[in-house]
């Protein structure tokens, strides 16, 4: 497996446990089924959906599942797959998830549900690191565990404050949060950290949460600027599709 490709995907599981709070069927291009709907996400532009163009990648992304949020989507640069694709190695500076809870898959959600979902998801960043880190350090270490095991070698883990940053939007149908993190792995001796900002976005579509993330490197503030920009543009197009 590829080391910088662990890395970068490590603030996914750190995204899917702080996100979650509590048979992938994909019936056409930018289709997802969800309990009894069937949800359009568009693919954003400059980007391919990993389920229908690589296996390998697709295996490897939901290998990364955590807590009660369910994968139905990974998306990468076109770039980056042809690369990975070509057995090169890949940093993956910039890449995409869709989630969506299992234990609401089957249900229909109200609005009202959702208002709540919202007001709770965003009172819980003013405290959101102090409040997640022993969850978030069992989640790892389960991930970590399993992973070792695959690989056959030993990998410590160490894991830097997660920050959250700002709400971004908070509205009836969606809402949208940036968060900070360094995640890193020693294998046989070999350090590697990355800095990452991860935006979500809750979007409530025909009674259904689906849950949007947009993972890149962290390097300057614009990084964030790009980040938020780019999500909500994401969550636009999803909603405008519904």
């Amino acid at each position: 497996m590829n080391l910088r490709y662990t890395v970068t995907h490590l603030i996914a599981a750190v995204a899917f446990t702080l996100a979650a709070g509590g048979g992938n069927a994909q019936e056409t291009e930018g289709v997802f089924q969800v309990g009894d709907a069937a949800i359009r996400v568009p693919t954003p532009q400059g980007f391919s959906e990993t389920s229908r163009r690589s296996k390998g990648l697709w295996e490897l992304a939901l290998s990364y599942a955590a807590g009660d949020a369910r994968i139905i989507g990974h998306f990468v640069t076109e770039e980056d797959l042809v690369a990975f694709e070509s057995g090169d190695a890949v940093t993956f500076k910039e890449f995409l998830f869709l989630q969506t809870p299992r234990r609401t898959m089957a249900l229909t959600a109200t609005q009202a549900q959702f208002d709540k979902l919202r007001s709770t998801t965003a009172a819980l960043q003013a405290d959101l690191a102090r409040r997640i880190e022993p969850r978030l350090a069992a989640e790892l270490e389960k991930v970590f565990k399993a992973l070792s095991s695959a690989e056959g070698v030993d990998i410590e883990l160490r894991v830097g404050e997660v920050v959250p940053v700002s709400v971004d939007r908070n509205d009836a149908r969606v809402l949208i949060f940036t968060m900070l993190g360094e995640a890193g792995v020693v294998e046989r001796g070999s350090s590697t950290y990355q800095n990452m900002v991860a935006t979500t976005a809750y979007c409530f579509v025909a009674g259904k949460v689906i849950i949007l993330t947009v993972y890149r490197h962290f390097r300057s503030p614009r990084d964030l600027h790009l980040s938020r920009i780019f999500m909500n543009s994401w969550a636009d197009t999803v909603l405008s599709a519904n």
